[in-house]
């Protein structure tokens, strides 16, 4: 009996809406399932990043990605240095953030890497007297702000602004500002609150920034693009050493 193809078609069909999900949310759902499971108990460690990669056959950075995750929503502790521990149930229901529309840490850098390289190079070409004096005031802010981690974030995000706008670039700025939106978002400071939050990352960033104004003010669009991608790539390298 011929199949009609067009009452199929014109029909409804109550489907689920699929949503690609990222490697480390699903490391992140199975290490949850298993601490509600009581697998993982309360005060429990959980095994070491380079264990549960093996088994999991993933990359520690994805491991570490998901722990970050569960941190965040409250269900492990992470020491550096000693391990990860799962929490004791709170006396009360914690909101727990949605963090579906997160993105990855890393990937947010990577994605810096390449608009802000070119912003870099771009405002080697373009700055003003004027731009370069905002560069100046904000890297000056930052050296005036430390050790004051808040501060000198604030100082940093400045920093990156002035240099978007002294590219001249306003599709690449609007890039930018998205960017250093997500950077916000709990999981990227928790990773930053771990891993790069102390005085010596802190003068090493002050380095960084100090020769990316160098080479902008010396109209050289290799050097700053290289000094960027150097000094966003050493912070991914404490995000994953």
């Amino acid at each position: 009996m011929p199949r009609d193809d067009k009452s199929v078609s014109d029909q409804t069909v109550a489907l689920p809406l699929l949503q690609a999900q990222r490697l480390y949310k699903q490391i992140a759902e199975v290490l949850e399932e298993r601490i509600h499971s009581g697998m993982f108990r309360a005060r429990d460690y959980l095994p070491p990043e380079r264990d549960l990669a093996k088994q999991m056959g993933v990359s520690r950075t994805s491991v570490r990605e998901a722990l970050i995750a569960l941190e965040v929503k409250g269900l492990v502790t992470i020491r550096v240095g000693d391990g990860v521990q799962v929490c004791e149930p709170g006396p009360a229901p914690v909101a727990v953030p949605d963090l579906r529309r997160e993105r990855s840490a890393l990937e947010q850098l990577q994605a810096r890497c390449l608009i802000e390289g070119e912003l870099a190079a771009l405002a080697a070409k373009n700055a003003t007297d004027e731009h370069i004096q905002k560069l100046e005031q904000a890297l000056d802010l930052m050296h005036r702000s430390f050790p004051d981690s808040a501060v000198f974030l604030e100082a940093d995000h400045a920093f990156h602004l002035a240099m978007g706008e002294a590219a001249g670039n306003q599709v690449l700025m609007d890039h930018l500002e998205l960017l250093w939106a997500l950077r916000y978002q709990p999981t990227f400071k928790k990773f930053e609150e771990h891993y790069t939050n102390d005085h010596g990352e802190q003068l090493a960033v002050l380095e960084d920034h100090r020769r990316i104004v160098d080479a902008i003010r010396s109209r050289n669009a290799r050097q700053a693009r290289t000094a960027l991608h150097q000094h966003l790539k050493r912070v991914q390298k404490l995000f994953v050493r």
